[in-house]
């Protein structure tokens, strides 16, 4: 068996100063006793020493008393650590453990932490703007839209007959919802894109790709009423509301207040900080047939219109020859926040399912829409 080393070489840092006092060390199961020549011993008893360094060189801390400050032993002998283990009383050795930094217990500390502040960050702002979108004053969400829709390269003079259709029948829609505050008035953007726009205060933007894909007034009146449900339930500015919610929590979070002001600006001016969500999109499914119904025009067309818009959705998807359709493939109409389309449509086709004896009010009679439609 091998000889416990009791007796090392050191030096002392009286805390006081800068100077090395060279000491020899005796270990001893009580204490720890420093020895310099010409001096009287030193004692330091384990309860009063920690370790500050257990790696060599070993240093031991110990609290002097009174004002005295600070005393550090320094230890190069690799054995040191060991011996002191072995001979030190067992509290001494259990502290001695506790003190190491626990990476485990740190790095679980640190996910939780990203977690806390990925699950604030997303549940937080919703509430926010849900709590402050009802006190919006309808002035405040004019003032939004029209400034998003200067940005907008709407056509300065749309064919008149188109618009004549698409506002004569947002203005028919309208007759089906009293009380309704908003000026909806539609503006045609000229890009091929089929999608559809409902800005802050009551711009609807028709894209031009969306108008020739309609075959019929109904299937852009099923749009446009989808589209004013958005307006109606304030689902852009509630969008605006969360995301600039949400990049002010993270700009604060950073400690950079001085960008809270830049991304206010720099949100106001962005499309996507409509930020619709799913639900929102359902919620506008619901009441856009809803106000389809009530105002008598055949529901169909809505129909006809979302499926087209799947199979557009679909083709800009560029999904694999042979794969079928499903949830997992799906792709959300208009932005990718949207329900699955199939989803949309099964629900869609059930609100309507009670109504198919009725019959319906024509939109425009007397108007060849592809006829005007090959004008344009």
């Amino acid at each position: 068996m091998t000889a416990r080393k009791l007796q090392f070489a050191g030096s002392l840092f009286d805390g006081r100063s800068s100077q090395k006092h060279l000491v020899d060390v005796e270990l001893t199961p009580q204490e720890i006793i420093l020895k310099a020549p010409g001096d009287k011993p030193i004692r330091w008893a384990y309860p009063q020493l920690r370790w500050a360094a257990d790696t060599s060189p070993f240093h031991i801390e110990h609290c002097a008393e009174g004002d005295e400050g600070l005393e550090t032993l320094v230890v190069d002998d690799p054995d040191f650590y060991r011996s002191v283990l072995e001979i030190a009383p067992k509290s001494f050795s259990s502290r001695e453990n506790e003190s190491k930094f626990n990476w485990k217990l740190y790095s679980v500390g640190i996910l939780v932490l990203i977690f806390s502040a990925y699950v604030f960050i997303k549940t937080v702002p919703s509430f926010l703007a849900d709590q402050m979108v009802e006190k919006i004053p309808i002035e405040w969400e004019v003032t939004v839209g029209q400034s998003i829709l200067k940005m907008l390269p709407v056509a300065q003079k749309p064919d008149p007959e188109v618009l004549k259709v698409l506002q004569g029948t947002v203005d028919f829609l309208k007759q089906s919802l009293p009380g309704n505050p908003y000026e909806l008035k539609v503006y045609v953007l000229p890009v091929e894109q089929v999608n559809a726009l409902a800005l802050p205060g009551g711009p609807i933007v028709i894209f031009e790709g969306l108008i020739d894909k309609a075959e019929s007034p109904e299937e852009l009146a099923g749009v446009l009423a989808h589209e004013i449900q958005h307006i109606l339930l304030r689902h852009s500015t509630r969008g605006i509301l969360r995301n600039l919610a949400k990049s002010m929590l993270v700009t604060l979070f950073l400690g950079d207040v001085n960008s809270v002001m830049e991304g206010i600006v720099q949100l106001a001016g962005q499309l996507e900080t409509l930020g619709l969500s799913r639900e929102m999109e359902a919620e506008a499914d619901q009441k856009g047939m809803e106000l389809i119904l009530a105002a008598n025009i055949d529901p169909h067309g809505m129909i006809r219109i979302f499926k087209k818009l799947m199979q557009e959705d679909f083709s800009q998807k560029k999904l694999p020859k042979g794969k079928p359709v499903s949830e997992e493939n799906d792709l959300s109409s208009y932005f990718s926040t949207h329900p699955s389309s199939q989803n949309r449509l099964a629900r869609l086709e059930k609100q309507m399912r009670s109504h198919e004896n009725r019959i319906w009010t024509p939109l425009f009679p007397n108007l060849d829409w592809n006829e005007i439609k090959s004008e344009n």
